[in-house]
């Protein structure tokens, strides 16, 4: 529908780590082919929301200024081929469970509100999609401090997909 928007929420890594990251895949760009994803648009998802109006978006955003959490540590020191999307992931090698646990508070405070995909939470970064080759691709380790989370809008600009912040909330 004319209006809607693709919203996800999300966690960015700090300007310095996502350069990092964006290095990272444009390596495995160059070194296995397919689409490196922009330095900009480098970040964790905690939760999609698909495309909606602009009522519910409002809503969303209601609800998501309700949620509280603390700053925590995210660790991406490995990635990993998903063959399913075809996606190479800079992935934590143990779980994050404040992320995982911020993301579960996002989905209960909007339960009511829309309709949400079912995807299971992975705490990723996605840097390169459809690889025409695989090759193992090292990485040593990222950290950042999450300090807010985002709520992302996918938009086309200039014929590019970005994903742009709508708003942002800051942990208590």
């Amino acid at each position: 529908m004319a209006g809607d928007e693709r919203l996800f929420f999300a966690l960015l890594p700090p300007p310095a780590i996502q350069a990092e990251l964006g290095r990272l895949g444009a390596w495995g760009e160059r070194r296995c082919g397919g689409h490196a994803v922009a330095p900009d648009n480098l970040h964790l998802t905690l939760l999609f929301l698909g495309e909606l109006a602009p009522g519910p978006a409002a809503a969303t955003r209601e609800a998501a200024a309700g949620v509280r959490f603390s700053f925590f540590e995210v660790t991406l020191d490995r990635i990993e081929y998903w063959p399913g999307p075809r996606l190479y992931c800079a992935v934590p090698a143990t779980p994050v469970p404040s992320a995982a646990a911020l993301a579960a508070s996002l989905r209960a405070a909007l339960r009511d509100v829309v309709a949400l995909p079912e995807r299971p939470f992975a705490a990723h970064v996605t840097l390169l999609r459809r690889p025409r080759r695989l090759h193992e691709l090292p990485m040593l380790p990222l950290a950042w401090m999450a300090s807010e989370f985002c709520l992302m809008s996918s938009r086309r600009v200039g014929g590019e997909l970005r994903y742009v912040p709508i708003e942002s909330w800051s942990c208590t």
